[in-house]
This record gives C-alpha cells, sequence and structure tokens, in this order.
C-alpha cells in the first residue's frame, strides 16, 4: 500500500505524524513498511539516522530520502513490493512532480489544523487529490487541537472535508510529539496514537490484508 501524507499547507505536522504511524504499523501490527522522505527538510531521515546512531536497538523500518522528480523511476517497483510504503511529502503542491504521486497513491493522510488558512489549504489540497486520484481513499487528522479552546470553524471544517473523506479523531497538542523518535511510541501519547491510527487502520488496512 502507498500510503501519501501530505498537505499544502505546511506546520501540520505531516513528518511527525509520518514517524508515528511508521512506528505504529512496526510495532502494534508487525507490519513490513518503509518512508521514503520526499520532503526538503528531511527531517525524518535525519532523525532516523540520529536514532541509528544513538541507540543499539534495530531500526524498525528502513527511510530513503528521496528526490520528488525520482519517484517516477521507483512506481512500478513500490506497485509489485510487499508491505507499506508510508510517503512524506513537502507542503506545496505548485510541482508537477507531485501527480504521479497522487496518483499512485492508494491512502492519502492529510493531517490538518482548525485555523481559517489551513482549512482553506487543506480543501484545495483535497480537490487536487480528487481531481486526480478519484477514488483514492482520504483520511483527514485533525492534529495539534488545544484543550479548552473553542474552534469556531470545528463544525463547517468537519462538514466540508467529509464530503472528500473520513475526519479522524482528533490529536491533541501535548509535548510528547516534540521528542518522538523511529523506534517508539511515547508512553504519554501511547493511547492517542493507538486511538487514532486505529481507526484508520481499523477502516482501510483490514479489509486489504
Amino acid at each position: 500500500m502507498n500510503i501519501v501524507i501530505g498537505n499544502q499547507k505546511g506546520g501540520v505536522g505531516k513528518s511527525t505524524l509520518c514517524i508515528l504511524f511508521a512506528n505504529y504499523l512496526s510495532l502494534i501490527h508487525a507490519s513490513s513498511c518503509m518512508i521514503l522522505d520526499m520532503d526538503f527538510q528531511s527531517s525524518i531521515a535525519s532523525l532516523w539516522e540520529k536514532d541509528r546512531s544513538n541507540f543499539s536497538n534495530p531500526p524498525l523500518y528502513e527511510v530513503l530520502e528521496l528526490e520528488l522528480e525520482s519517484f517516477s523511476k521507483i512506481r512500478d517497483k513500490l506497485i509489485e513490493a510487499n508491505g507499506h510504503f508510508i510517503i512524506d511529502l513537502p507542503g506545496k503542491m505548485d510541482d508537477n512532480e507531485l501527480v504521479p504521486i497522487y496518483k499512485s497513491a492508494s491512502l492519502v493522510l492529510c493531517p490538518f489544523t482548525y485555523d481559517k488558512i489551513t482549512f482553506e489549504s487543506t480543501l484545495v489540497f483535497a480537490q487536487v487529490i480528487r481531481h486526480l486520484n478519484k477514488n483514492v481513499p482520504m483520511a483527514f487528522l485533525p492534529n495539534r487541537v488545544k484543550a479548552g479552546v473553542r474552534y469556531e470553524l470545528k463544525s463547517k471544517v468537519h462538514a466540508v472535508l467529509s464530503r472528500f473523506g473520513t475526519v479522524c479523531p482528533e490529536f491533541s497538542d501535548r509535548v510528547a510529539f516534540q521528542r518522538i523518535d523511529t523506534l517508539t511510541i511515547p508512553e504519554d501519547i501511547d493511547d492517542l496514537v493507538k486511538s487514532v491510527f486505529g481507526s484508520i487502520y481499523n477502516q482501510f488496512f483490514i479489509k486489504t490484508e
């Protein structure tokens, strides 16, 4: 399965949730997976290399740092390979090299936050994905939701995004998300990660296995 994690808006937590999702699949379901770090910041690849240096534990999965234009060369191999490929994309859409990535996706995960600018960017992202890949399932991940804050756009956001896919349970804003690694699920967000990603796994993965 090719799982794309994207949004044209940066700063919504794509890379963090990409790592946690790979950790979740590896640790909870013993699934074979690989992360393709295609974000120009290469933060996942850097963290993975750092963890390999700092810990004696074997890595849960491989991380391949890849340029956008290189995807077309390996696309057919990904389709034929076993396991899950989780693709972390940069926060932009103005690059034609993204088109084959969107078209090859078998699941799109789209983190977002409940502010007007991010909502508008997320909506455009969803419209482009649906245009390029008509039947691909999409799951929208509300992220960095602060406790006690009343989000006036929340009901409208859910109503609009649900036309394109599933709006998942929320990821609340917690300090633990700032200290993740590529080997574990932090204990203080373990239940939250299992709850949100469990809903995605039950809906989109069980029927394909």
